[in-house]
């Protein structure tokens, strides 16, 4: 390589006629020559150099390397990302070192260890942490900490790498994030470590066609679960005693049907529910969220964004879950107007939404968004709320 200065001990001298001063060509300088033979030593082979030695040389390297030019780093990092016995002290100066030097460590050395990725992710730039989660070798330590800082390409990045174990809370916390970054939706909904959880508590921010994707890929059945706990019921609800409030609770909440109940615990009839039901959708007035709660057995926040979300499958969900008959269902939203293509429209695809679903399955979909005591529900509810970070419409807080 050569170097140019504009120095080489005296002033030059300006030309005359233009008062330029020149550049005078002076070849390699002693420093860098000296580092390139240093690194000439800390790349040999293990058996031309014992690693006390290889470490004396990384030592005055470490002296020497943040007082050579740019380009002189990158050629150093280039040759030591090729070496797996490079001492940690040198390899960290140059992974902290400006995106361009890093880069070749970052993109082409095999093995760095998760210490050194990890202090790079939380020290280095944007273009560090997006290199790292490029990285084949990506740990899921290492992407915890890559995703703290919440950068758009980072997180898909992360998500991307579907060879990487991501951790539950790395999950919650893209979960979280995805309520305003709608990118991550679909990458998350790929992730093999997403559960029911995840997606019930995604649905409220995902459109129409997530929505679909999250109810067809979480359908379960609680049958095994109500089989395994049966014999409870009698104990807990017709012994007169003093039940266990958590054991109730979790009685409650697999149960096998709704009964729908008024305010006084008399059964509601199917008749009352679809009328009740009617009205609330087109006027959802607080005298009939309360209604809607007490007949589907929901608390009184969740059926009030149950009517108030936009979308109106959540409307669908608990319409099954008390067993409303399919044509009552559809009239709630058929329209006379031959005119009114898209009403048409909606109560066709809210028709295929309520057909898809089990009427089981669909009474755990609204416990799932009732269940506020689960903790990692209650987890990504705080992120939701307390992450500065994290800003969503107050209409999606739990």
């Amino acid at each position: 390589m050569v170097d140019f200065e504009q120095s080489a001990g005296a002033e030059p001298t300006p030309d005359a006629e233009t008062m330029l001063t020149p550049i005078t060509k002076i070849g390699v300088t002693p420093r860098a020559q000296m580092v390139r033979k240093l690194a000439d030593v800390v790349v040999l082979p293990t058996g031309r150099i014992s690693s006390n030695e290889r470490a004396l040389v990384a030592d005055i390297l470490l002296q020497v390397v943040d007082k050579v030019e740019k380009n002189l780093r990158i050629e150093l990092a280039g040759r030591v990302s090729r070496v797996a016995e490079c001492p940690p002290a040198l390899m960290r100066m140059l992974l902290l070192d400006e995106p361009e030097v890093s880069e070749k460590i970052l993109t082409e050395a095999d093995t760095i260890s998760n210490a050194l990725l990890i202090e790079a992710a939380q020290s280095g730039e944007h273009a560090h942490r997006l290199m790292i989660a490029q990285r084949k070798d990506l740990s899921t330590t290492v992407a915890d900490v890559v995703i703290e800082r919440g950068e758009n390409d980072v997180c898909k990045a992360v998500l991307k790498r579907e060879e990487c174990v991501l951790s539950p809370n790395a999950i919650n916390l893209l979960v979280a994030r995805s309520s305003t970054n709608k990118e991550l939706q679909p990458l998350l909904l790929r992730r093999r470590e997403l559960e029911p959880a995840h997606g019930f508590v995604m649905f409220w921010w995902a459109p129409a066609e997530l929505r679909k994707r999250i109810l067809a890929r979480f359908a379960l059945d609680r049958g095994i679960i109500q089989d395994a706990l049966s014999d409870l019921y009698p104990k807990v609800f017709r012994s007169g005693g003093d039940p266990d409030p958590l054991v109730q609770d979790i009685l409650i909440l697999s149960e096998r049907r709704h009964r729908p109940r008024g305010a006084d615990g008399e059964p509601v009839s199917m008749n009352v529910i679809i009328r009740t039901f009617a009205a609330a959708q087109k006027h959802p007035a607080q005298e009939l969220i309360e209604a809607i709660g007490l007949i589907a057995g929901v608390s009184r926040e969740l059926a009030a964004r149950i009517l108030r979300d936009p979308g109106k499958e959540p409307f669908a969900v608990m319409c099954k879950s008390l067993g409303m008959p399919r044509d009552d269902f559809f009239s709630l939203f058929e329209t006379d107007n031959q005119e009114d293509i898209d009403g048409a429209e909606q109560a066709e695809y809210l028709l295929a939404i309520f057909d898809s679903m089990a009427r089981d399955f669909s009474r755990a979909v609204l416990r799932y968004w009732d269940w506020d005591t689960n903790p990692r529900i209650a987890h990504i509810t705080r992120l939701l709320g307390l992450d500065d970070e994290v800003i969503v419409d107050p209409s999606l807080q739990f």
